[in-house]
């Protein structure tokens, strides 16, 4: 069977119009044409369809259950098209994954940006420490400091965060600086130990030796509340301590870096709206390249 769409919607227009003229003036041709591409449906179909009477055309039983099924699909089509259309205008909703600080200081704080450029799109942030199944479809694009591993995935280098101890002044005018190895008399504020590799976890244990581990968490607003409270000396990602005007770094300066992954399903990464938002995320991680790396301090 050699039957072409194109020749359906020759059927359709006939099926609409009721005769070969309103079906060439809907489709723009002329009558001729018409009636040479329902012979040509009818040859591949192998019966016949369109019964022709003097001025109108009338249609066959088995016509009738090819037209029912080609208004599905020319409904089909007509959804696809109209999916594609807004997709290459940028609208709709994006789901972008990060931990609860990126998604903060970094993303929230910097959503004008994004949405002065694409006003139709959507976002919906999607915060925590637990890994996301970006091919599960939890979400569109993630931020992460882990790179997951996943054939359907396109995982890409975007930047570093680095990590430093930080305490308010108040606290350091009474307890004193602590010093690196010696935490003696010093509260410690730090992450669960889930979130921190076997070597980052030693060299913080070995920096803070003699300190009581006061409070663990596993959200950096939290620690750094706690620090600029004055309650102890916190583990902070750099760009969150340097900028709280109540903290101030210190210790043995920075202490562990991870790397910055922007994660995304391979099927979207052509998608408008998914491209956007990830060229959004990469921008500000370029921005603030520094800031994260720790070294901007003040």
């Amino acid at each position: 069977m050699d039957m072409r769409w194109d020749d359906l919607r020759y059927l359709l227009a006939v099926a609409r119009r009721g005769s070969l003229a309103g079906a060439a003036r809907e489709l723009r041709v002329d009558a001729t044409t018409v009636g040479r591409r329902l012979a040509a449906l009818e040859k591949s179909l192998g019966t016949k369809l369109v019964l022709r009477g003097a001025r109108t055309l009338g249609l066959t039983e088995g016509a009738e259950a090819v037209v029912a099924r080609a208004r599905e699909m020319e409904e089909a089509l007509r959804s696809l098209h109209g999916a594609v259309v807004d997709e290459a205008r940028v609208e709709g909703s994006v789901r972008v994954a990060a931990t609860e600080y990126l998604a903060q200081a970094l993303l929230a704080a910097n959503m004008d940006l994004l949405h002065s450029r694409h006003p139709k799109l959507d976002v919906e942030l999607v915060v925590g420490t637990d890994m996301v199944d970006i091919q599960r479809g939890d979400a569109d694009l993630a931020l992460r400091l882990v790179a997951p591993k996943g054939d359907a995935l396109v995982v890409r280098k975007v930047g570093e965060l680095a990590f430093a101890m930080y305490a308010s002044r108040g606290y350091l005018r009474r307890r004193g600086a602590p010093r690196p190895g010696d935490f003696r008399g010093h509260s410690v504020l730090v992450y669960r130990e889930t979130l921190t590799s076997g070597a980052e976890s030693e060299e913080l244990k070995r920096l803070t030796a003699g300190g009581r581990r006061l409070l663990r968490s596993n959200s950096s607003p939290v620690l750094r509340e706690a620090a600029a409270s004055g309650l102890g000396v916190a583990l902070l990602p750099c760009l969150s301590g340097e900028r709280d005007a109540r903290l101030t770094r210190v210790g043995a300066g920075i202490i562990a870096k991870r790397p910055l992954w922007l994660v995304l399903h391979k099927d979207l990464q052509r998608s408008p709206r998914v491209r956007a938002a990830s060229d959004w995320v990469a921008e500000l991680c370029r921005r603030e390249k520094a800031g994260l790396a720790g070294e901007v301090s003040r």
